[in-house]
């Protein structure tokens, strides 16, 4: 089999290539095409925004105001800023840095297990994360949402460390603090799960007196805490209140509390692994890892081992966690399809086996395509020319229009005004992508309306409240959402 001719190392990036190949579709297909998302992802885009505005980079803003709502460290909105920067101000550009994590994760595993000598066990588990459901359909691999950065740096890291233990090379222990690093500097102490489970598995390996005897392990912890710690506490210095509002958000009160009515049983992660984010792959997974630990390849028994212990400690750590969102559970997917993944290499290597090499390459490429043609097929289709769910048309018709204007096919003489009550969060966003295109624009109460205000409107409440005050004129029309102008105000005495 030609395989056999081919070193290690260029097989693993002709395995990237390919991967890169099948993944670049379903990452940046259509990647601008719906309007931002309410919550994290339009906060962030606004923030990334005033990040490159700003003057002080260690604090994130919101309407120009620090943001002690979404009190994560700023990386990723250094890199959207700087995707704004190259790009402009639209939606393509906010989401590219989470397409491009996910493009990364996917080169990492290979790549990694390319140090392993084992290629295409990477190479298989990386298309298993692609076409995983829920990594790529919301909140995360085409979103503007930490998650998907999240996911990359916490499985890079913890490969690195695992090949450091593996190989006994340093360089490897040392991009496992970098990688580290920014995960932190990504989401916080959420990246940080892990790590418990790995002191474990370095203690059963019997490689833990090794390591605390490392001059590295303390060169890299004395680097984290220089970092990390510098970070958390220089932005308190610029921004007093922020360590509370950190504690409120990310440890005691999240944690302890259900913040927001995010509630949920406990099976909430089990079923949102099961039904919606791993669905395809979902029991596989555990009887891969039971399959798996039958082999005499110790290195594939332990990162078997490895991967699935991290992912059930993440899921009984969110589990007993109070506060229950979905994207909580990303994390876990990536661990989770590397067992499946070595289920395929042990497979592909017994397939080798055969003497007819015709046969067998014939054989690994119907397999392939058998297992992931339809769950390929599912993400294709999703992020081809996407189009609003029936329930969210009517709220993001707004943006419809919002987008018109931005790209003056509706072109209006006066200032364009929104309204404080219809949700001034997401069109924050929008209303810097006027500012850039030279679109007079303004936020203000209904109170404050005066004639000839060109006016969007999109709650109906909001529209019951203006009609109240004031009549106007309709200009513009689309599902819910309205562009008016106000023609007179209403004496209500």
């Amino acid at each position: 089999m030609i395989w056999n001719k081919i070193s290690n190392r260029k097989l693993s990036w002709i395995l990237v290539a390919a991967f890169v190949a099948i993944s670049f579709y379903p990452l940046f297909a259509f990647l601008g095409t719906l309007p931002l998302r309410l919550w994290d992802e339009s906060r962030l885009a606004a923030s990334a925004y005033e990040m490159l505005h700003s003057d002080n980079p260690l604090v994130v803003t919101f309407n120009f105001d620090a943001d002690h709502w979404s009190t994560k460290p700023p990386f990723l909105i250094w890199m959207q800023a700087i995707s704004i920067k190259i790009f402009g101000v639209n939606e393509a550009a906010v989401r590219l840095p989470s397409a491009l994590s996910m493009l990364f994760l996917g080169i990492s595993l290979i790549l990694l297990s390319g140090k392993l000598q084992k290629p295409f066990l990477g190479f298989y588990s990386a298309v298993i994360i692609i076409c995983s459901k829920g990594l790529l359909i919301y909140h995360c691999g085409r979103n503007a949402d930490y998650d998907a950065m999240l996911c990359m740096f916490t499985l890079s890291y913890a490969l690195s460390y695992f090949v450091f233990l593996t190989k006994k090379d340093n360089r490897y222990y040392y991009l496992f603090f970098v990688l580290l690093i920014l995960a932190t500097l990504t989401k916080g102490v959420q990246a940080l799960i892990p790590i418990p489970f790995i002191f474990i598995y370095t203690l059963f390996q019997k490689d833990l007196i090794k390591v605390l005897k490392s001059r590295n392990t303390y060169i890299g912890i004395g680097l984290f805490v220089l970092v990390i710690g510098g970070y958390y506490f220089g932005r308190e210095l610029f921004d007093k209140g922020y360590l509370r509002a950190v504690y409120d958000n990310e440890l005691g009160g999240r944690y302890l509390t259900a913040l927001e009515g995010h509630r949920g049983g406990k099976d909430f992660y089990y079923n949102e692994l099961k039904d919606n984010l791993f669905t395809y792959f979902f029991w596989l997974s555990p009887i891969a890892f039971l399959v798996n630990l039958f082999t005499k390849d110790k290195i594939i028994r332990n990162l078997n081992i490895y991967s699935f212990g991290i992912a059930a400690f993440i899921f009984v750590i969110v589990t007993i966690g109070q506060t229950k969102l979905t994207w909580y559970a990303f994390p876990i997917v990536p661990f989770m399809a590397i067992p499946i993944g070595i289920g395929f290499y042990r497979l592909h290597l017994l397939i080798r086996k055969l003497k007819n090499k015709t046969l067998s390459t014939s054989l690994i490429v119907v397999l392939f395509v058998s297992v992931f043609f339809s769950p390929y097929k599912q993400i294709v289709n999703h992020v081809t020319l996407p189009k609003e769910p029936g329930w969210a048309k009517p709220y993001y018709s707004r943006f419809d229009l919002i987008k018109q204007v931005i790209k003056k096919d509706l072109v209006y003489d006066k200032e364009f005004t929104f309204i404080y009550t219809d949700n001034n969060q997401d069109h924050l966003f929008y209303k810097y992508a006027m500012d850039e295109e030279g679109i007079r624009n303004k936020t203000i109460w209904i109170e404050h309306l005066k004639i000839g205000d060109i006016v969007l409107i999109n709650e109906p409440k909001t529209d019951e409240d203006l009609q109240k005050k004031f009549s106007y004129e309709p200009l513009y029309n689309h599902i819910q959402s309205k562009i008016v102008r106000i023609t007179k105000a209403i004496n209500n005495k």
